[in-house]
């Protein structure tokens, strides 16, 4: 071994750790407490912002009644808020803690609107073209969700480096060996993909066989929320505990994916062609989903989806960490 990978190595074991290794009771109050200001926000300003123009309809961007360009930009500048301020609430023990706190606002954001059922009953027809219509609108929606998620992702982790560089120096190094590139993890040695491809084939399964009792069953609001929330958190756990991969980037990259899969399985299928036999009536119902991956809005993939996954992430690092403290 070199001097200077020795150096590097020694560098390696000194730096202080990031994420919420030996969480104590006040790191999680504080975290949430950040959740809560978020919550808080998002249910009053958000709603002001973002509410549709009718207060029983759905929370999207694309849909009649709202105003993207009117909407988007407000959006855009109280998510970064959310997160930045839920960053600097949650402490250094998270570094993704305000955008955890960012994706529990918003989906209190979405909950004071209507589900997915409402959505269909207003705008999907029986048509299969106008079914196509709206999955292609849900599917713009999940890019614009991801924009806004993006820029809080990104404002959070600024403030974090920012408020903590300790505390970031190690994933800086991590980076600067491979740690988080496109390239193989400097930790696992599996490539970060990896990662985002297990999380989101187990999310989508996990979904499918949860989100509903039978094809044609009406949308269950809690059941839709609860299915998104194991599916990401699973898939994020399972991605932790067989990759290894530790840059939580590739986990968040999954809930995009998994919205996105899930309103394409929408349009593909938006003939009903699967409705046959006692269920070929309800092709009549502009209520029925054309797709189980479809059940759930734009906004719950994404923001529960989030906070799901991040959670997946956390546990699985935990998880890691007593296994690694009990074979010490």
């Amino acid at each position: 071994m070199t001097t200077a990978t020795a150096t590097e190595s020694a560098m390696a074991r000194s730096e202080p750790t990031a994420g919420p290794q030996s969480v104590g009771l006040l790191d999680k109050l504080r975290l949430a407490a950040a959740a809560a200001v978020a919550v808080a926000l998002m249910w009053g300003i958000g709603w002001l912002v973002a509410a549709p123009g009718d207060p029983q309809m759905a929370v999207t961007f694309t849909l009649r009644g709202t105003r993207l360009l009117m909407v988007l930009p407000p959006l855009l500048v109280l998510v970064v808020v959310a997160s930045a301020v839920g960053t600097v609430l949650a402490g250094p023990r998270w570094p993704e803690g305000g955008c955890f706190a960012m994706a529990v606002g918003l989906a209190a954001l979405a909950l004071r609107g209507g589900s997915m059922q409402v959505a269909l009953a207003y705008h999907a027809g029986t048509e299969p073209a106008s079914r196509h219509a709206l999955m292609m609108a849900m599917g713009f929606d999940v890019l614009c969700w991801t924009l806004v998620l993006g820029a809080g992702w990104a404002t959070g982790w600024i403030a974090w480096r920012w408020l903590w560089p300790e505390s970031a120096r190690t994933r800086q190094h991590a980076f600067a060996t491979g740690q988080g590139a496109a390239g193989t993890d400097a930790q696992s040695g599996w490539p970060g993909w990896s990662a985002l491809a297990v999380t989101t084939v187990v999310a989508l399964l996990v979904i499918w066989i949860t989100v509903a009792r039978t094809p044609v069953a009406v949308i269950a609001r809690g059941q839709v929320i609860a299915s998104v929330a194991a599916g990401l958190y699973l898939g994020a756990l399972a991605a932790r505990y067989f990759t290894g991969v530790t840059a939580s980037e590739w986990y968040a990259l999954a809930v995009p994916a998994v919205g996105g899969v899930g309103f394409l399985m929408g349009y593909l299928q938006a003939n009903m062609s699967w409705a046959t036999g006692p269920w070929a009536p309800y092709t009549l119902l502009a209520t029925t989903p054309p797709h189980a991956l479809a059940r759930p809005l734009p906004v719950e993939y994404l923001a529960v989806g989030l906070a799901a996954v991040l959670i997946g992430f956390w546990s699985g690092q935990n998880v890691e960490h007593a296994a690694e403290h009990a074979a010490a």
